[in-house]
């Protein structure tokens, strides 16, 4: 330990008295020598997080406040710190289409363009050496040590837009990596080993099996540690909890009621107003909730995910119709004849508040039941065991993002919170995605390196980010209108 303190010290202090930010409204190709990147070179390896990605892609005003170009501006703003930075309108997980935007003026949450030719997009693509933030789009831990290209990566187009080989050899993100030399890696790779599975429903399919995960982990450090002979400094960040994304939780607790509170039903999601508050259908002084109706059965529905809202006021997705509404009324001791009459009135009530009774049941792509939650938190909890066993096996300091995440939702950092745009727009640290950080959650998460680096030794003292100096991203007009569109484009790289 006392070795890789030397070596991340002296990576450390060198960048921070050696370098400023390049300018990117300035392009410049430079060929960097080896011994050059030898004296101040930090690298960051990782997916879509440590790429910048926000409002479901990459774009130019979003990376510049990637959590790796934040870093690199507080340790001295290194001149030659490169991006694969992204024109307008950005490049999404949607073929041709840019990143989502916030029109104030109408409270839409839309994409901002299109455009035909991604590589066009890509500003500094002739940079004669691989990018210090090598983070990829997409990428499991698996594909980071293995995939040189989209062929190899699930036809994923952020591997060939990042690595762009065959230029380099047809080296992988790690090899990359590795051959310029830095003094300081900082890796944050897995969680998109077990993301696909929350964002697609809870498929548990997608969860990458323990062991693999295990073996691909070791081989990481084993590859990282080779640079420079093992004089690299490392810095590892552990997985977030998968549901603690609003993606997932956005409609968690707001439509949860009893049906009819006081006679020992559970809690279950309900249909609800245009504020996303139950709707009571008692006429008189009870309560009465109409349970929103699913696919899935057998099991407690946890969390109805982020692209249900558009489809619900679209389409009435999930809520009942005149058939269920009798049933409910009759399992609940009302006489058939009576619920039958109820029903149809309740219908019409709806209709008149601008609901759609459809009777068409949520499919199970779009909610996670109690044993889906578990099994995926415990996927997380075993990928993180590994992480920290393997990282103190050899010495190195892990972040640990995933208590900063659930304390991000507990009780908000720094007055900011975890909640979706839609219900916190002036300080969700959230993008319009749901899934990724706004420009103030990379500031968090940057601080957070930051912290760990300085506490490695009395001689690092690098600047905290001003989180605050990102606050308000989305202020203006209430958000309205996340079309089924938008959302399912949160998800695409991720689930195909």
């Amino acid at each position: 330990m006392k070795k890789f303190l030397t070596f991340i010290l002296f990576a450390v202090l060198v960048v921070f008295t050696a370098c400023e930010l390049k300018d990117p409204t300035q392009p410049e190709i430079t060929t960097i020598t080896k011994d050059q990147l030898a004296l101040n070179k930090v690298v960051f390896i990782g997916n879509s997080l440590t790429a910048g990605f926000q409002s479901g892609g990459l774009a130019e005003d979003f990376q510049v406040n990637s959590f790796p170009a934040l870093i690199a501006r507080q340790m001295g703003k290194s001149e030659h710190f490169e991006q694969p930075l992204i024109g307008n309108p950005g490049i999404s997980s949607t073929p041709g289409v840019g990143v989502l935007d916030f029109n104030s003026a109408t409270g839409a949450i839309a994409p901002r363009g299109t455009y035909t030719n991604p590589l066009a997009l890509l500003k500094n693509a002739t940079l004669a050496r691989p990018y210090d933030n090598l983070g990829i789009p997409g990428a499991n831990l698996n594909q980071g040590l293995n995939a040189t290209g989209a062929a190899s990566a699930g036809n994923n187009p952020f591997f060939d837009l990042i690595l762009r080989n065959p230029n380099f050899a047809n080296m992988t993100q790690v090899e990359q990596a590795k051959i310029l030399n830095p003094t300081l890696v900082v890796a944050w790779l897995g969680n998109n080993d077990v993301l696909g599975a929350a964002l697609a429903g809870g498929d548990l399919t997608r969860i990458t099996p323990i062991a693999n995960f295990q073996a691909d982990y070791t081989k990481l450090i084993q590859e990282l540690g080779k640079i420079r002979d093992g004089n690299v400094g490392i810095v590892l960040l552990n997985i977030p909890y998968v549901t603690d994304i609003p993606y997932v939780n956005i409609l968690d607790g707001a439509i949860y009621k009893e049906p009819v509170p006081g006679i020992g039903l559970s809690p279950v999601p309900v249909v609800f107003d245009a504020t996303s508050q139950p709707v009571d259908f008692d006429p008189g002084a009870g309560e009465l909730y109409l349970p929103l109706i699913t696919a899935e059965t057998g099991s407690t529905i946890k969390h109805v995910l982020l692209p249900f809202i558009g489809e619900y006021r679209a389409n009435g997705l999930g809520i009942p119709d005149s058939a269920a509404i009798a049933n409910l009324l009759i399992s609940l001791g009302t006489p058939q004849a009576v619920a039958a009459a109820q029903a149809q009135a309740t219908v019409q009530g709806m209709i008149a508040q601008g609901l759609t009774p459809s009777g068409i049941p949520i499919p199970d792509s779009l909610t996670i039941t109690a044993a889906e939650e578990t099994a995926l938190l415990q996927a997380v909890g075993g990928f993180n065991q590994i992480i920290s066993g393997i990282a103190a096996a050899a010495g190195i300091p892990v972040v640990d993002a995933n208590a900063k995440l659930t304390e991000l939702n507990q009780s908000g950092i720094d007055g900011f919170s975890g909640r979706f745009v839609f219900l916190d727009p002036a300080n969700t640290a959230f993008s319009l995605d749901g899934v990724h950080p706004n420009s103030a959650g990379y500031a968090i998460i940057a601080n957070e390196i930051i912290k760990k680096l300085n506490s490695l030794s009395a001689d690092i003292s690098i600047p905290l980010v001003n989180a605050d100096d990102f606050r308000g991203q989305y202020t203006g007009a209430q958000m309205s209108n996340f079309s089924v569109e938008a959302a399912n484009q949160a998800k695409a790289i991720f689930v195909q």
